[in-house]
C-alpha cells in the first residue's frame, strides 16, 4: 500500500511530461470571448422619473393618487430636461 502510495505521483509526473512535448506550453481557451457589451446611447431612465418612483412605491394606491396630482406636473415641466438627460446614462 505504501508503494502505491509512492508510485502513484510520479507517474502522474511521466504523463505530463509525455504530454507536454506534442504542445507548445501555452494555455489555449475552450471557447472565444464575447465581445465586450456596447455602451447605450439614449436611456429612458429619466422620464416620467418621478411618476415612476410613486408607482414602485410601497404606499397605499389610496396615498398614491393625490401624489399623482403632483409628480405628473412636475415630470411634466421637466419633460425637456429629462429628454436631454437620457443623452447621459448613468452606471
Amino acid at each position: 500500500m505504501l508503494l502505491l502510495a509512492l508510485a502513484a505521483p510520479l507517474a502522474a509526473a511521466a504523463d505530463e511530461q509525455s504530454g507536454s512535448d506534442s504542445e507548445s506550453g501555452t494555455l489555449q481557451p475552450t471557447y472565444e470571448p464575447r465581445p465586450p457589451a456596447q455602451k447605450p446611447t439614449y436611456s429612458t431612465d429619466y422620464i416620467f422619473a418621478i411618476t415612476r418612483a410613486v408607482t414602485d412605491s410601497t404606499l397605499v394606491p389610496a396615498a398614491r393618487v393625490p401624489l399623482y396630482f403632483l409628480s405628473i406636473p412636475t415630470d411634466l415641466v421637466f419633460l425637456p430636461i429629462e429628454l436631454i438627460a437620457g443623452f447621459f446614462p448613468g452606471e
